[in-house]
């Protein structure tokens, strides 16, 4: 496992970037440009940025999930412990907020395979939780390893 960390490391922050990037640019750029069209050029972006972000999102979170994993494995496990030191505990604080985007993904996947109504929530401040969740996750990602 150690040899490879590096590497998951690697493709850990790329995907990273990209996740955190998609759901910015969401909430920054794509959101104001939704409001300036008439409603049926509205359903075309909606429609066209959903089956885009349908087959990123997902994936780059599945991925983000498993490098994750393999790096978590080096700090927690059951020769190091689970709660023995500052860093397993922010890295545990860690797992449950990415717990929580993993929840709303897959709870937005259902409801998009099902042909199921998404919340209010879901719909309009899913993404606004990521973005704050995505920041903590990485403040905390930095924290670990100063503290």
């Amino acid at each position: 496992m150690e040899a490879i960390y590096p590497y998951a490391h690697i493709i850990h922050l790329i995907l990273a970037i990209i996740f955190i990037g998609y759901v910015f640019t969401d909430i920054a750029v794509i959101s104001t440009l939704k409001n300036k069209f008439d409603k049926d050029t509205q359903q075309k972006i909606n429609k066209t940025l959903g089956q885009r972000s349908f087959k990123i999102f997902p994936l780059s979170l599945l991925f983000l999930v498993l490098t994750g994993g393999m790096m978590m494995s080096k700090y927690i496990n059951s020769t190091a412990g689970f709660f023995e030191t500052d860093l397993q505990k922010i890295l545990v604080f860690k797992i449950a907020l990415v717990l929580i985007i993993v929840a709303g993904v897959l709870s937005n996947l259902y409801v998009r395979y099902t042909k199921g109504k998404k919340s209010n929530f879901m719909e309009f401040h899913f993404h606004k939780l990521v973005i704050v969740l995505g920041l903590l996750i990485v403040i905390a990602a930095k924290w670990m390893f100063i503290a």
